[in-house]
């Protein structure tokens, strides 16, 4: 039998509560919010497959207080998900370096979330006011 006995780090069970892993804990579970709202349009999908019946009872329920206090609360979930992403961003990216200065770990977070803001304003644009 071996006498190798490895450091095992003590570990407390709310370690994820904690003051230097709490914001991480709610950045990544503002993550699952993506996969609630793939859920919600999973379901529109089957609804519309099912037929005119069961696509006007999804579209009833979209309308329902329920369904908006739920878009509602995923948008904001989804927001905060959107906003720390771009703020990590250029801590994992290597870094970048434009006329011999290091660009500004600012500036890379506002430039990521500026175009991430005009694409989805282009998108929501492309689908509300195209022609019919």
């Amino acid at each position: 039998m071996s006498e190798r006995r490895p450091y095992v780090r003590p570990m407390p069970r709310d370690w994820w509560a904690r003051w230097p892993f709490r914001h991480y804990t709610v950045r990544e579970l503002s993550g699952v919010t993506i996969a609630i709202y793939a859920a919600v349009l999973l379901s529109g999908l089957v609804a519309l497959l099912q037929g005119p019946a069961a696509w006007d009872a999804w579209r009833g329920w979209l309308a329902s207080p329920a369904s908006l206090v739920l878009h509602g609360a995923l948008l904001i979930a989804m927001l905060w998900h959107v906003r720390t992403w771009f703020q990590i961003l250029p801590k994992t990216m290597p870094k970048l370096i434009l006329g011999g200065t290091p660009v500004p770990q600012r500036t890379i977070t506002l430039i990521g979330t500026s175009v991430a803001v005009i694409c989805s304003s282009a998108l929501v644009a492309f689908v509300l006011w195209r022609p019919f």
